[in-house]
């Protein structure tokens, strides 16, 4: 790259590492923070990645997030207590992952630079760095940034290898794959669909297809797929060694205590004595001591992924997923700038979009449209990114005719545009929604979970309330932050029947009675039958008037109120 596209890397880079850095001390901790802060410590301590695996979770990110804190502890001579210490110990964890953020932004660039050229590379590095749901999650201790980075680095290497010898043709790539994998087990299905997508339109670009015959020509579907699949067996011949490669390299990375798996091992025992095989699957269950080991990841997220759940969406309940959740989802999320930009792209110059990442963008939307897991948008990640690719390679070759003077002034007009909507949501980019639904403020009514109220709002409430000289609030929220998450005198769970006999809203009452209690949004607007319990809270806050509201909590005074 030039000199210049350096200094714009550098520049947009420096700029959303200040805004995740400022960011991340305002948030408490998120749902998943504690237990990632949990297992990352004790599998450096220990060697095992037991808990991460158990949990389906890959343990490359955590890893990163808090090696500095393992040697801290080594330095210092004493564990940090995760409870205790939670807070001391997580903006440094946070902090780590801007090693993958800023590979996002690298690979994002060499990317679209490699397929649109060097306007394409400056608008992508602007249009991910100020996108407001990544810096979100850049912020934070989580796992979704660091797997789209490395999905971007393996389909990047694996492009520029394609001529050359083994190591970068099939060997770099392989690796790339299972750091990918290391990090989430996602990348299992993203990176085959980007990278057949890059082959097909290689193929056709340069007319690797020959012609049909005239017999061929009456079943030419049958014949295209055919050739198509020859055309491409050279890049499947190296997708599969890429894939070996990946595979052999996650499992080495999660390692195994070499111990039998308990669960299996219970199942087994409990098999009818007289059964043919029973003697052999229990001899092979307590002596297979491979466990844990990644395929435990694998399995769990798998079924989790088979079985899915129940969604909110639109401040709709369904009790199960839904098709059309992450097409929503991208169209609330997205700034408007960016849906400006592809709406003006689409129509003016249509052509634009005919990209090996505007077809990879199109597979992985059609994809989303079979995932079953429906937890917020940085599930796909991926597909936000290649969509933003996308439309920089697409804005690059629509401008390619334009003088350079031109082509710096939308660059800087762009910039303007897509750095207002992340300035102004800041530090919580995990709630922004666009003024075509209402705005970030409204976005509650639209999406829950990750996609707004991750239980990062804790901080902001305890300010929230000093402020305004109130009292410590009672918190009914899904959080895990140690500064109140288990402080029985600040948490009323009103969702666990086994702490809680509710059997109508009016039995909440004796409950909240004389106290200043704040209810999180994704209790509020989420699933209201998680527990036999839950309506009936709902119910009964939905049915008050909240004397205001932080970021992400509603707030309601039942010190001198009556029912």
């Amino acid at each position: 790259m030039r000199r210049f596209d350096w200094a714009w890397l550098v520049l947009l880079g420096v700029g959303s590492s200040a805004w995740c850095l400022t960011a991340a001390r305002e948030l408490s901790a998120t749902f998943d923070e504690p237990f990632y802060m949990r297992a990352g410590l004790e599998s450096w301590r220990s060697g095992s990645n037991h808990e991460l695996m158990r949990a389906g979770t890959m343990p490359l990110p955590v890893d990163v997030q808090y090696l500095p804190i393992y040697i801290w502890e080594q330095i210092r001579g004493e564990p940090f207590d995760t409870k205790k210490d939670c807070h001391t110990i997580l903006p440094f964890a946070r902090a780590m992952n801007l090693v993958f953020w800023w590979l996002l932004l690298i690979y994002g660039t060499l990317l679209a630079r490699q397929v649109g050229g060097p306007w394409a590379g400056r608008f992508a590095t602007l249009l991910i760095a100020t996108e407001p749901n990544l810096l979100g999650h850049a912020c934070l201790a989580t796992t979704d940034i660091s797997v789209t980075a490395l999905i971007l680095a393996c389909v990047y290497h694996f492009q520029t290898g394609r001529e050359r010898g083994w190591v970068f043709r099939w060997l770099v790539p392989g690796i790339l794959f299972g750091l990918a994998l290391s990090a989430k087990v996602s990348a299992l299905t993203f990176v085959p669909l980007i990278l057949g997508a890059f082959e097909i339109v290689r193929v056709y670009r340069d007319g690797l297809l020959p012609p049909l015959s005239e017999t061929e020509r009456g079943e030419q579907g049958r014949y295209k797929l055919t050739r198509l699949w020859y055309a491409t067996w050279p890049a499947q011949r190296d997708a599969w060694r890429v894939f070996f490669v990946g595979i052999a390299f996650v499992f080495a990375y999660c390692g195994s205590d070499w111990k039998p798996q308990h669960k299996w091992v219970s199942n087994v025992d409990q098999l009818s004595e007289d059964g043919r095989f029973t003697p052999a699957l229990r001899w092979t269950t307590h002596n297979l001591a491979v466990f844990p080991n990644a395929s435990e990841a694998f399995f769990y997220q798998f079924k989790h992924n088979v079985k899915g759940h129940d969604v909110v969406l639109m401040g709709e309940w369904h009790h199960r997923a839904v098709w059309y959740y992450f097409p929503i989802t991208l169209s609330i999320k997205l700034t408007l700038p960016v849906l400006l930009l592809l709406a003006g792209l689409t129509i003016v110059r249509p052509r634009a979009w005919l990209t090996p990442l505007g077809l990879a963008g199109l597979l992985l939307l059609l994809f989303s449209l079979n995932c079953r897991v429906q937890i917020g948008i940085r599930l796909v990640f991926p597909l936000l990114v290649m969509l933003l690719l996308a439309l920089a390679t697409g804005i690059g070759k629509a401008v390619s005719e334009w003088g350079e003077r031109t082509k710096c002034g939308l660059l800087a007009v762009t910039f303007f545009a897509c750095t207002y909507p992340a300035a102004g949501v800041w530090p919580d980019g995990l709630r922004f929604g666009n003024e075509l639904w209402g705005g970030t403020e409204n976005t509650y009514q639209h999406l829950t979970d990750s996609s707004y109220d991750w239980g990062q709002g804790v901080r902001d409430l305890e300010r929230w309330t000093k402020d305004r000289d109130l009292p410590p609030a009672w918190v009914w929220y899904y959080g895990s932050d140690p500064a109140i998450a288990f402080d029985r005198d600040r948490t009323v769970p009103l969702h666990m029947p086994n702490l809680y006999d509710i059997r109508s809203p009016d039995d909440v009452w004796r409950f909240v009675k004389g106290k200043l209690v704040a209810v999180s949004a994704s209790i509020l607007y989420g699933n209201p039958y998680l527990t036999p319990t839950m309506i009936h809270g709902v119910e009964f806050f939905r049915g008050q008037t909240p004397i205001g509201r932080s970021r992400t909590f509603f707030v309601f005074d039942f010190r001198e109120r009556s029912l």
